[in-house]
């Protein structure tokens, strides 16, 4: 190895190797030992440029800063910055109070929306990716009910007419979740550093306005339109009916049109939160984190007592834990992921489970009930001290929803099977 020192700058040195001659300065840190700084490739860089990188580096040296530590650092970081979109992912899920539902519906849509950014270090998604990305799935969206919607015109099927801009909730639901684990990890160091030096790219979207409220869904059952979900209900076990609608479909719209339950809350039911005795049903672990008692009426106790005893008629019935099992295994409830598209197509309206909801909410107002007795029933969460105080009551609560069923259709009714 071969030191050839630089005829103009004392300090710089071409340094012949085996393999390669590379530019180097030797000189003493301010206050601290002499140090060996490597410019580059001697064959690359010529001694004008060496010189000009010297003086550069040797400026740094008289102020007391090795260039050799800076590298180490500048790695360091640049390694941990190296920590990428899905990691965070993995990581966030894992601490993220979520439902099993909540998390199932984050991953998927994460996946489904930035599956192509989950390789790209954290740091390197910008804002303009964002925004453009926002745009892209409003895009995307928008395309795919186009095209949904042409099939249906051609079969002179109904076309459903958006509250909102097309694409523009599930845009704002992507980017709900991708703006959650960023700010899991915005005041997060690396190697000394801020992992995101730039914080939250998501902030963009606020920053441009093209997040906005969304506007309510307004949609529930009218009285003509429960008549005929009734007669469906009525008709789906009868040995002759041939019709898209199960028995399974039937008894799970029974509860929640007669309680106003959460979808999940009703799927995940255990018959040992079924009080025959009390006449109370129990959902654990809601979407507020309360559990929430129900008082039985006659419509939803006949339907408990007949599912429970008729339990041996389902697959793994007496096997499941849970009122509403799932045909597939006995370890977990059904996914009723096609039960309300059966029943909308039965009775000509679409509707989801949360458009029950609202119907019992309706129903209730139509029979008198405030704001707060109608939020007892659907479970809504206890704003302020004082309501936190305040207990809902076994027979006021049978009350409203006694008053709710007998106003649900014409006449009161039950489902006979």
């Amino acid at each position: 190895m071969e030191w050839n020192k630089d005829k103009v700058m004392p300090s710089l040195y071409r340094r012949e190797r085996q393999s390669k001659s590379v530019w180097v300065i030797r000189a003493r840190v301010k206050g601290g030992n002499t140090v060996t700084v490597t410019l580059g490739n001697a064959d690359l860089i010529s001694a004008v440029e060496a010189r000009q990188l010297a003086k550069k580096e040797l400026a740094k040296l008289s102020q007391g800063i090795n260039p050799n530590a800076e590298r180490r650092q500048a790695r360091r970081v640049s390694k941990a910055r190296g920590f990428t979109l899905a990691q965070a992912i993995e990581q966030y899920s894992e601490m993220a109070h979520w439902k099993p539902k909540t998390r199932q519906d984050a991953l998927s849509t994460m996946k489904r929306r930035f599956g192509d950014w989950y390789k790209r270090p954290l740091a390197t998604i910008d804002r303009d990716d964002c925004l453009n990305r926002f745009q892209e799935i409003k895009r995307e969206v928008a395309a795919k009910k186009a095209r949904i919607d042409k099939r249906r015109l051609a079969d002179s099927l109904d076309v459903t007419l958006p509250n909102n801009e097309v694409g523009l909730g599930e845009a704002q639901r992507a980017f709900r979740y991708l703006s959650a684990v960023f700010n899991s990890f915005c005041s997060d160091d690396a190697a000394g550093e801020k992992l995101m030096p730039k914080g939250n790219p998501v902030l963009v979207l606020k920053d441009k306005k093209v997040r906005r409220a969304l506007k309510p869904k307004e949609v529930f059952l009218n009285a003509e339109q429960r008549e005929n979900l009734y007669y469906e209900l009525q008709i789906c076990s009868h040995h002759e009916y041939d019709g898209l609608v199960q028995t399974e479909d039937a008894d799970l719209a029974w509860l929640l049109m007669h309680t106003g339950l959460r979808l999940e809350e009703a799927l995940q039911m255990k018959w040992a939160n079924v009080d025959f005795k009390q006449k109370t049903f129990t959902a654990l672990d809601t979407k507020n984190r309360t559990n929430h008692t129900l008082p039985m009426t006659s419509a939803t106790e006949s339907m408990f007592k007949r599912r429970y005893k008729e339990r041996s008629n389902l697959k793994y019935g007496l096997k499941s834990p849970y009122v509403y099992p799932s045909p597939l295994s006995d370890k977990s409830p059904m996914s009723a992921s096609r039960t309300f598209d059966r029943l909308s197509e039965a009775i000509g309206f679409k509707f989801t489970a949360h458009d029950l909801r609202r119907t019992v909410a309706t129903v209730a107002d139509g029979c008198g009930y405030d704001l707060d007795a109608i939020g007892k029933i659907l479970n809504h969460k206890k704003k302020g001290v004082t309501a936190s105080y305040i207990q809902s009551n076994h027979e006021r609560l049978k009350g409203i929803l006694e008053a709710i069923q007998d106003n649900l259709f014409d006449e009161p009714r039950d489902i006979d099977y």
